[in-house]
């Protein structure tokens, strides 16, 4: 009974066995004409498809195709399969994935991996349509697209610093119709254009060396400065902000400088500070305000020459002081650059003043040019330019020995002329007077003469007011009288005899040769040669 009962057990195990290695054949018959669990064709799930129907769900994963371009800047476009007539071209290789594969390997499959095969999908497109819908994409309209920028030196708080590159977004249209090609032609679904290399790059990047070498030498020369003495204590200082914009490299990486530049600063600071050829303020000895035109005594800066010494200084990249060029320099800087010693005649009233150091040394009726004969003296402020004694001064029809001459201006100075004239001043210069020249007292050109030195001032002007000065003689002093401002008038005689014509006189008294004071009063009192105050003994 034990027995039977066995054999019974075993044959139904053999029998479910046999079952159940029928149903696992069965199953695996199937999958000779199907594909396994998990199988996939490019990505494409055909599990438990036939060949053909395998071929027609890749056929409708090509026909629902969509291409997506991705830009720089993150955005996205799409092409579509249809909309480039993108096909699926049949061919045998989806029936050799299917033979290729292990039918009675059904189980293991169901419950791990599956196969995954990779074919050359052969697809077919439409160039041309390609083309057409790259050009509609937004990406490339050259209106959206923004150039490269290459890294470079710019100039910031004076100092030259590298402004990074600027990438852009502009696209090659020809790398881009390269890359979506390939894409379509390989069943790509997205195209990254940045990292397809379709951009155009900046030429140089702020990592360069050579940019790096040129800030180097650029901040060297905009980092200098010239500091200039433009006399008399005044300065005027070229800073480096001005001067580094200036500079550039040339092919060689070589400064170069913009002499144009320099040139226009020379001249701006020429205009600032030459003073020929201006009309200066000028306070006369009576407290009147006139404008003399600087003629040529002052400032003249050779803007050529200070232009050519700036450019060289530059180029050397160092800071300097430095004085300019100039054609013509005055003794100081101030209202009208004549400092405190000059000679000063006023052509109105025939008056000349000479101060030394601030101090009055002399003052003067002179004779001035032959105003009718058309020899007027020449108004201006200009410049002693020599000095001797006992010249012979000569001109048309004339030839005149002097003990002292001072030449100013041409064949014009300040002369003694006691050897023709014993009177000055008053209108004597309007149809007597000299040939353009200062006929002034031997006794006062001596004084002017021995304290003058070449370079020094002389300002010549017609005051706006006749102040009545009075003629003053060297020979016998005359004509005092009513005239109340008069000055100082000169006495002179050997005997004493012609001081007493001297009449009453107002103000400072000069007394000549030691001429005598017999019938002099000084301010209305009889002078006694106690007081000596405002008193010059010539």
């Amino acid at each position: 009974m034990r027995k039977r009962r066995t054999g019974i057990v075993l044959a139904g195990a053999v029998m479910l066995l046999l079952i159940v290695l029928g149903m696992y054949a069965g199953i695996g018959f199937y999958y000779r004409t199907h594909f396994l669990e998990h199988a996939t064709i490019n990505g494409t799930d055909v599990s438990d498809l036939t060949a053909e129907e395998a071929k027609e769900r890749l056929a409708a994963s090509v026909e629902n195709y969509t291409l997506t371009v991705k830009t720089r800047e993150g955005k996205t476009e799409t092409i579509r399969g249809e909309d480039i007539r993108y096909r699926l071209v049949a061919d045998q290789e989806i029936q050799s994935f299917l033979d290729q594969q292990n039918a009675m390997a059904w189980l293991p499959k169901y419950f791990g991996s599956g196969d995954a095969y990779t074919m050359e999908v052969s697809t077919s497109y439409d160039k041309a349509l390609l083309q057409h819908v790259e050009a509609k994409l937004d990406c490339l309209k050259t209106d959206e697209m923004t150039a490269p920028k290459d890294a470079h030196l710019a100039l910031q708080a004076g100092q030259y610093v590298i402004i990074p590159e600027e990438e852009g977004n502009t696209l090659d249209i020809q790398k881009v119709d390269k890359a979506l090609q390939e894409a379509v032609e390989s069943g790509y679904t997205e195209v990254d254009l940045d990292a397809s290399g379709c951009y155009a790059t900046p030429a140089v990047r702020a990592t360069d060396g050579s940019l790096k070498a040129q800030a180097a030498i650029m901040n060297k020369y905009s980092s200098v400065t010239v500091t200039y003495d433009m006399g008399g204590g005044v300065t005027e200082v070229l800073d480096a902000a001005t001067t580094a914009g200036w500079f550039s490299l040339n092919e060689d990486g070589q400064p170069v400088i913009d002499r144009s530049a320099v040139s226009a600063w020379v001249n701006a600071l020429a205009d600032r500070y030459d003073t020929i050829g201006k009309s200066e303020p000028f306070v006369t000895s009576r407290g009147e305000t006139v404008y003399v035109t600087a003629q040529t005594y002052g400032w003249q800066m050779n803007r050529e020459a200070e232009t050519e010494a700036l450019y060289n200084q530059l180029m050397l990249g160092e800071s300097a002081t430095r004085t300019p060029v100039w054609y013509e320099s005055a003794g100081s800087r101030g209202d009208n650059d004549l400092g405190n010693t000059y000679v000063e005649i006023d052509y109105t009233n025939q008056r000349l003043w000479f101060y030394k150091d601030g101090a009055l040394l002399v003052e003067t009726a002179v004779v001035t040019g032959n105003v009718s004969a058309g020899n007027a003296s020449p108004e201006g402020i200009f410049c002693l330019v020599g000095k001797s004694e006992h010249e012979t001064l000569k001109g048309e029809g004339y030839s005149t020995p002097v003990d002292y001459w001072m030449p100013f201006y041409g064949g014009v100075g300040i002369h003694d002329a006691d050897s023709w004239r014993s009177v000055y001043g008053g209108d004597i210069y309007q149809t007597s007077g000299s040939h353009g020249c200062i006929n002034t007292p031997t006794a006062k050109v001596a004084v002017i003469y021995q304290n003058i030195e070449v370079g020094i001032p002389i300002v010549c002007y017609s005051s706006g007011i006749n102040y009545g000065y009075a003629q003053e003689t060297i020979d016998g002093a005359s004509g005092g009288g009513s005239q109340g401002n008069q000055g100082n008038t000169e006495a002179n005689g050997n005997n004493g005899s012609d001081a007493g014509n001297a009449g009453t006189l107002q103000g400072d008294i000069v007394i000549i040769d030691g001429g005598s004071t017999s019938g002099v009063t000084e301010n209305g009192v009889p002078y006694t040669g106690e007081d000596l105050q405002d008193v010059i003994i010539q």
